[in-house]
């Protein structure tokens, strides 16, 4: 085993120094007050791993070793992270203010550093917090009446999840649909094969609303009858809901080639890491996002960064069961100004003030591990 001295005026620039010497996988040994500050014993991870040929006690001792030094550099990582958002909050406490503003709301940690770093020097809090509403404003993607899919027609396919919404949202896109160009010209097509029921809900609308309804079994059926829809002003087509990681959510892209637009419905109640997941699936390729279950969504945050930071168009909110009040033009304005103030709800969830440290603490191993993955190729 090698092991070397490191010293330094302090812990977070000493453990630089060892990953700069050692490598991002070094491990600390221990670290002790120097008259200089602090000093470290650490050594690269690959010197630790010392196997006796043909002896498996001395093996398996040496793996306990390692995992156990191993958690002991994450015990040390995360101890350094809590000192470092301390001394972070003492020097700059305007930046981190920020940063714990989006937190709370449920935007992720990639958009809030990022915004935080762009944050203009010399403002107080409510300068601060006035200027990341403004950001937050402009850097949502959001279509405005002008550009209205409805209004213009075409042929669009809904996709999302299972539970994101998807046929609620059609009836209510089909009644403006009959408002703006007349029962006549508005199509719908069920094109969910999978879940029982699926057609006979949209033919409860269609029925209301006065508009044909067309059913097809698979994606050739589709192909055959949308020539036949051609003369329609709005086509809608209602497909079926997977699981992001399903494979059969690939199927959704074989309609570009039909000349259908597929608009991305991203159900705003679930976690951010869900939603993350529809966004990459689904979001895709798609010509814009239509964010639904707003009304059960206390903190939208999370569905409005993943919107930000994808630069998918939000073409419409929903939020409710009325066809067609409950749907709504995008106002980025209020979309942001609900997601902050949902960061001000008193919820078990919530962030104390003693908290912050391990949760800078996680954050870090977390993007360590990140680093690490993509460095790795995985």
């Amino acid at each position: 085993m090698s092991v070397r001295v490191f010293v330094a005026a302090n812990a977070r620039e000493g453990l630089a120094r060892v990953r700069r010497e050692l490598g991002d996988d070094a491990v600390v040994l221990s670290t002790r007050p120097h008259p200089q500050g602090v000093e470290l014993l650490a050594s690269a991870y690959g010197d630790l791993a010392v196997p006796a040929v043909n002896e498996a006690p001395e093996t398996a001792g040496s793996s306990r070793i390692l995992a156990e030094l191993s958690r002991l550099r994450g015990l040390l990582q995360n101890q350094l992270a809590g000192f470092a958002w301390g001394a972070a909050r003492r020097r700059d406490p305007v930046r981190v203010a920020l940063m714990q503003t989006l937190f709370a709301a449920g935007f992720g940690s990639a958009l809030a550093r990022t915004l935080a770093a762009r944050l203009p020097r010399g403002l107080d809090n409510e300068a601060a917090q006035r200027w990341l509403r403004q950001v937050l404003i402009r850097n949502l993607p959001v279509q405005g009446r002008e550009a209205d899919l409805l209004a213009r027609g075409g042929r669009y396919a809904l996709v999302g999840s299972t539970g994101s919404g998807k046929t609620t949202t059609l009836a209510k896109l089909a009644a403006r649909g009959v408002e703006d160009h007349g029962a006549a010209q508005v199509a719908l097509v069920a094109a969910d094969a999978y879940r029982i029921g699926a057609a006979a809900q949209l033919t409860v609308y269609a029925e209301l609303l006065g508009v044909s309804l067309h059913v097809v079994e698979d994606q050739a059926g589709l192909a055959r009858l949308l020539p036949q829809l051609a003369t329609r002003k709005l086509v809608l087509i209602d497909t079926a809901g997977f699981a992001p990681s399903d494979p059969r959510t690939r199927e959704g892209q074989a309609l570009d080639a039909m000349g259908v637009r597929r608009l991305a419905v991203i159900a705003a109640n679930q976690q951010g890491a869900a939603i993350e997941q529809a966004m990459l699936r689904f979001g895709e390729g798609a010509a814009a996002s239509i964010l639904t279950k707003l009304d059960e969504a206390p903190q939208p945050g999370a569905a409005l960064d993943s919107v930000i930071r994808h630069r998918l168009p939000l073409a419409y909110i929903a939020g409710g069961q009325r066809v067609p009040e409950d749907l709504h033009t995008p106002n980025a304005a209020y979309l942001v100004d609900r997601a902050l103030k949902g960061g001000q709800l008193a919820t078990p969830y919530a962030l104390e003030a003693e908290d912050w440290p391990l949760f800078a603490g996680v954050e870090a191993e977390r993007a360590e591990r990140h680093a690490i993955k993509v460095l790795h190729g995985g």
